[in-house]
């Protein structure tokens, strides 16, 4: 008897459990997705220096496996909307962001035009 093999009286048999259906479900989707994702990484890499004839066919495949991407997450999205904000308020969130940051180019840029007909140096100090 060799030294790796278990002694008989030590070893607890364990029993295997079945995966529940929400786990397998879980488990099938989440092959899916890495599949699905692995393909479009694939197709990126194909398209670096195809013609644009060629860009535009692989783009086109892109497209359904990313349309099937989306019908595989679904499911998980649908749960998960539930206590958020709808869309449109992200919407006006962002195009408020958008107005923000321009009137911020627009004042910086009016800033530097002031610092300039003074006749400071501008240093990062001073702008801040």
């Amino acid at each position: 008897m060799s030294a790796l093999e278990p002694k008989r009286g030590k070893v607890v048999p364990l029993r295997r459990t079945r995966p529940s259906a929400a786990d397998e479900r879980a488990s099938n989707a989440a092959r899916t997705i890495r599949t699905k994702l692995s393909l479009l990484e694939g197709y990126a890499d194909i398209m670096e220096g195809l013609s644009t004839d060629l860009k535009e066919q692989i783009l086109g495949v892109m497209a359904e496996k990313t349309r099937e991407l989306s019908a595989a997450l679904q499911p998980f999205l649908d749960q998960s909307v539930e206590g958020r904000p709808p869309i449109s308020d992200y919407r006006l969130v962002r195009n408020r962001t958008r107005q923000l940051i321009a009137d911020y180019r627009v004042l910086l840029a009016r800033l530097h035009q002031t610092m300039a007909q003074t006749g400071e140096p501008e240093t990062t100090e001073n702008l801040s």
